[in-house]
């Protein structure tokens, strides 16, 4: 069978969602699936392969997306596997050297005393910043390549700027097939805001660097009149440290804002990178990454689960990273005149 990135993107999902193989034989039977024609035999990831696979069979793929939503129904990934076009979300590069996370790092994670208290005002503040954050589609045919960005400025620019990774946006030849997305999320009573989308545009500035150094492009919209209703975030250099807590708003899998809030710490700060833990799946490439004041500390570009070797935890389970936002603001000024 071959199998498509909607089928692998798929798979990694259930696989993350019910990990443990005995619960698996009731969604099977909840798509309507014959449990003798899976193979149970080998890990979840193993196990949900064979299902698939079978449901791709039996062209009941759906049922099986639909009978998971059961139990999940806000499941961005679940939720972008049952689009009719191909959502891929999972083209950012690879974490090549994670540096690992030491004992004072996840005692902070694991121990019930720490002061996780923060004022009220962070909640109206998050809210305010978040709407500067858009959703970006870039359209392949029937299949779309999603991710997320930002509307900024830095100090000594007027220019408004739009920041995402360059492994999202690599070259001008995207431009016209892509389209940028603010409100696309839900309000405050659970129904889905008007949105409004916007083009990059093409006679504008377009400073990028490639995956193996910033892994950003910065590029103009369309429309500055109409931006000015969403804000901007106001960059600047920051310091960030091992075991401060970070919190990222994303498009996860291309689908309505949210924001991973809870269980999100730094493990470790190169001159380059910011590597984290969180509990949240990949999918937000181009996803600011804020300290507790939400000032930005770094762009979110890659994303994986741990490694076999690493302690388990019950809570920031996937290893992240992003580029720090120093370098990029550095960056922005050598290149912008």
């Amino acid at each position: 069978m071959e199998w498509t990135r909607r089928l692998t993107q798929l798979n990694d999902t259930l696989s993350d969602l019910v990990p443990i193989p005995d619960s698996i034989p009731k969604f099977v039977n909840a798509a309507g699936l014959k449990p003798s024609m899976v193979n149970f035999n080998g890990t979840a990831q193993d196990i949900w392969c064979s299902v698939i696979d079978e449901a791709k069979k039996q062209k009941r793929i759906d049922h099986l997306i639909e009978a998971v939503l059961e139990k999940y129904p806000k499941n961005p990934y679940l939720l972008s596997a049952k689009d009719i076009d191909e959502i891929d979300y999972s083209f950012g590069p690879k974490i090549l050297r994670w540096a690992g996370v030491d004992d004072d790092t996840l005692e902070k994670l694991t121990i019930e005393g720490f002061n996780t208290l923060l004022p009220i005002n962070f909640l109206a503040k998050g809210v305010n910043i978040s709407r500067a954050v858009a959703k970006i589609e870039i359209k392949k045919g029937r299949k779309r390549d999603v991710g997320t960005g930002f509307l900024f400025k830095v100090e000594g620019i007027e220019d408004l700027f739009f920041m995402t990774n360059n492994h999202v946006l690599k070259n001008k030849s995207v431009i016209e097939r892509s389209k940028v997305i603010f409100d696309f999320e839900e309000d405050i009573d659970g129904n889905t805001k008007a949105s409004k989308s916007f083009l990059i545009d093409s006679n504008g500035p377009w400073y990028t660097s490639p995956v193996s150094e910033l892994d950003v492009t910065i590029c103009k919209l369309t429309g500055d009149n109409e931006l000015n209703d969403f804000g901007f975030i106001q960059l600047k250099e920051i310091n960030i440290d091992k075991n401060d807590f970070v919190n990222i708003i994303q498009h996860p899998g291309g689908q309505m804002k949210q924001i991973a809030l809870y269980h999100n710490i730094v493990t470790n700060t190169t001159d380059r990178l910011v590597q984290y833990l969180t509990d949240t799946m990949k999918g937000s490439s181009g996803a600011p990454v804020f300290n507790s004041d939400w000032e930005v500390v770094a762009l979110h570009h890659s994303g994986a689960k741990g490694k076999i070797n690493e302690p388990k935890l019950q809570y920031a389970k996937y290893r992240n990273e992003g580029i720090l936002i120093n370098n990029i603001i550095k960056f922005l000024k050598e290149v912008h005149e």
